[in-house]
């Protein structure tokens, strides 16, 4: 008797297994009228850093589907030259996923007033510009996924 124990508990176990599959599940397109929601927080002045962040947002929305995400993308801290006319080496990366994707670029207040940027500093991708900190914390409350490359 025991003999038949252990193949039929491996024979039911195989036939409830079911594969994982990414973004499968109840809410994997974020649900009819919700899209995932990313904020990812970058302060990094690292270029390699930076455009792995900006790979990874290009990842994300060609894996889940432009209509089944939102990014954000919060720069600060030594990262911000990033988001300003004179110090980006990546425009056109910025200007590529704003334009294909619509991500929004948010450069923190804080940190321009400490580097005495001006909002004519910037890019004109950037959406708004407040308190790194604050915004990802209000995020982060919103019930966004944070995300620190």
């Amino acid at each position: 008797m025991w003999k038949w124990v252990l193949p039929s508990m491996v024979f039911c176990a195989f036939l409830m297994y079911e594969p994982p599959t990414w973004g499968a599940g109840p809410d994997a397109n974020g649900g009819a009228d919700h899209p995932h929601r990313v904020v990812m927080h970058l302060n990094s002045g690292d270029e390699k850093v930076q455009r792995g962040a900006l790979n990874n947002i290009k990842n994300l929305y060609k894996e889940l589907g432009m209509h089944n995400l939102v990014v954000e993308l919060v720069v600060h801290g030594a990262s911000l030259p990033l988001l300003t006319i004179n110090g980006t080496t990546l425009a056109d990366e910025l200007a590529e996923l704003k334009r294909t994707y619509g991500v929004n670029f948010t450069a923190c207040s804080n940190t321009m007033k400490t580097l005495k940027v001006t909002r004519e500093d910037l890019i004109s991708e950037v959406g708004d510009t407040v308190p790194a900190m604050v915004r990802l914390m209000e995020r982060q409350e919103q019930g966004w996924v944070y995300i620190k490359p």
